[in-house]
């Protein structure tokens, strides 16, 4: 109880320390989950709370009826976005020196380098994630005896436990709030 007790008080202290920072939240859609999907959907907003981006990305594949359900996001939906290599244009700046706050970071992260991969765009760009799943998990506090760490919960999961009222869309805007919240939700508890 006391380790469960101090990882809680760690995360809060952590969640004050990178909002502190004056991060960005950043969520993407994609055409799935493998070594060469890529985004179709990216938002970013700053601490508060202020669409920086919002932006439907055109990608170089057809959207797989799968990732569809999921987000609702259709490739004629996406006929006349813009494609990765001209919207990184105006995501780059938005993120470059800046703490970079996602809900499972590793894999907006990856998408990112992956879009660029599809364009055989050189990757030159070290980018500040800081992942609020791995966050939650310890302010959490439930032990996965299996995997013999604290346990991840989805951002849905996350969001209902701490009764936050905006609803996890699978858009990346919606998830970008959502994020947002959560960490000041953290960062506002007292213990």
């Amino acid at each position: 109880m006391t380790n469960q007790l101090s990882q809680r008080q760690n995360a809060i202290m952590i969640a004050r320390q990178v909002i502190a920072q004056n991060p960005v939240y950043l969520d993407t859609e994609t055409t799935g989950l493998e070594k060469t999907d890529e985004i179709v959907e990216i938002s970013i907003i700053d601490d508060a709370g202020i669409v920086l981006l919002d932006s439907l990305v055109k990608p170089s594949q057809s959207i797989p009826a799968s990732a569809t359900r999921i987000h609702g996001i259709t490739d004629q939906m996406v006929q006349k976005s813009l494609a990765w290599p001209i919207l990184w244009q105006q995501v780059r700046p938005l993120l470059i020196g800046k703490t970079i706050v996602a809900y499972n970071s590793d894999f907006d992260y990856r998408l990112i380098i992956q879009s660029h991969a599809r364009y055989r765009l050189p990757w030159k760009d070290n980018l500040s994630f800081f992942d609020l799943l791995k966050l939650y998990s310890h302010f959490r506090g439930d032990w996965d005896s299996k995997r013999r760490s604290w346990r991840y919960f989805s951002l849905e999961q996350a969001g209902k436990s701490a009764n936050i009222a905006l609803p996890n869309a699978h858009r990346s805007t919606a998830d970008t709030l959502l994020t947002r919240e959560l960490l000041h939700y953290i960062a506002n508890q007292t213990s």
